[in-house]
């Protein structure tokens, strides 16, 4: 089997502070890379960016999708859109944009592939992360849950794989509260490997 998957999400997604295999991407890339089947050949392309969103995703995977002609197309977002700009602010990308962005991406990623996946955002320690250390955003685990849960439900109206993981992670898969650590990433990883496999994606 050859078969090309790319992967577009955000810093989680791009592997940050797993310092040990590069992040859940870069564990499942090693995981296929390393096989003794002759018949298995995948090429796993992680195309996330830090900060990435549904509107930076719309923005640029086509292109890069169709460049390495993609058989499978896996997206994690979802944290970065639900965040508050500040302690009473707004999210930084209302409800109702990030539905509508949600339904364009599947819109644009059909004719490309029937094999799309989407992956909700992971819960986060809120005593690091109302606000982060770095800027003065706040993530929170009500607005994640709420984001996760417009995702399952467009997804399962126009017909395409959602993978929920909020809660997979303690306090301790941390970093900083937001990002995870090795084995936070271990765990997601080990989530996504076994979702793919029983939906015969790999």
């Amino acid at each position: 089997m050859e078969k090309s998957i790319c992967v577009f999400g955000d810093s989680t997604a791009w592997g940050a502070w797993d310092k040990e295999k590069g992040g859940w991407v870069n564990r499942l890339w090693l995981d296929l890379a390393i096989t003794d089947n002759p018949n298995l050949y995948i090429e796993l392309y992680n195309l996330s960016i830090s900060g990435g969103r549904t509107d930076t995703i719309l923005a640029r995977f086509e292109s890069e999708a169709k460049a390495r002609e993609a058989d499978t197309l896996i997206f994690q977002t979802g944290g970065n859109d639900s965040y508050l700009t500040s302690k009473n602010g707004v999210n930084r990308v209302s409800p109702e944009e990030y539905q509508r962005n949600l339904r364009e991406i599947i819109e644009r990623a059909k004719p490309i592939t029937t094999e799309i996946i989407f992956i909700g955002f992971k819960n986060v320690d809120e005593s690091k992360t109302t606000p982060v250390s770095w800027k003065d955003i706040y993530y929170m685990n009500s607005e994640i849950q709420k984001y996760n849960k417009m995702m399952k439900e467009i997804c399962a109206e126009e017909g395409v794989l959602f993978l929920d993981i909020y809660g997979l992670l303690e306090n301790s898969d941390f970093e900083d509260g937001l990002h995870p650590n090795v084995s936070g990433h271990e765990k997601i990883y080990q989530r996504v490997k076994e979702f793919l496999k029983s939906n015969k994606i790999i």
